[in-house]
C-alpha cells in the first residue's frame, strides 16, 4: 500500500532581480509514494525526487543529475527546487578523476620502488 502525502515547498518561488513576473517558478508539489521516497513536480511536470538511504537524504534532478547527499530533508528539498549549479561536475567524473589519481600515485610509488631496489 502506497502511502501519498502531498507537501507543497515551504519556499517562495525564486524572483530573479529584473525578470519579468512570467518567468516565476512555480512552487513544487511533493509526493511520498512509499516511506523514505519523495518526488517533486512543478507545474504537473518531474523535478526529481529525494530517497533517504544510509542515514541521508539523496537528491537527483529532473534529469537524473545527483545533486548531493544532505542531512536534513528540507536542504534536500531546497537543492531540487534549484536544480542542478552551473559548473558543478557529475560525481561519477569526480569518482572518475580520484581513481586515475591513486592509480598514476601507485605507479609513481612502484617506479620509485624499482629505482631503489635496482
Amino acid at each position: 500500500m502506497a502511502l501519498l502525502t502531498n507537501i507543497t515547498a515551504a519556499r517562495a518561488p525564486r524572483i530573479e532581480e529584473g525578470a519579468p513576473s512570467a518567468s516565476i517558478a512555480a512552487p513544487l508539489n511533493w509526493s511520498t509514494p512509499e516511506s523514505k521516497l519523495w518526488i517533486a513536480a512543478r507545474r504537473g511536470e518531474y523535478a526529481g525526487m529525494i530517497e533517504y538511504t544510509e542515514g541521508h537524504f539523496m537528491a537527483t534532478g529532473a534529469t537524473g543529475f545527483d545533486l548531493g547527499a544532505f542531512s536534513n530533508l528540507t536542504q534536500a528539498m531546497e537543492s531540487v527546487d534549484r536544480g542542478a549549479l552551473p559548473g558543478r561536475l557529475p560525481v561519477g567524473v569526480l569518482s572518475n578523476v580520484a581513481i586515475v589519481s591513486a592509480v598514476v600515485a601507485l605507479s609513481m610509488v612502484g617506479m620509485g620502488l624499482t629505482v631503489i631496489a635496482a
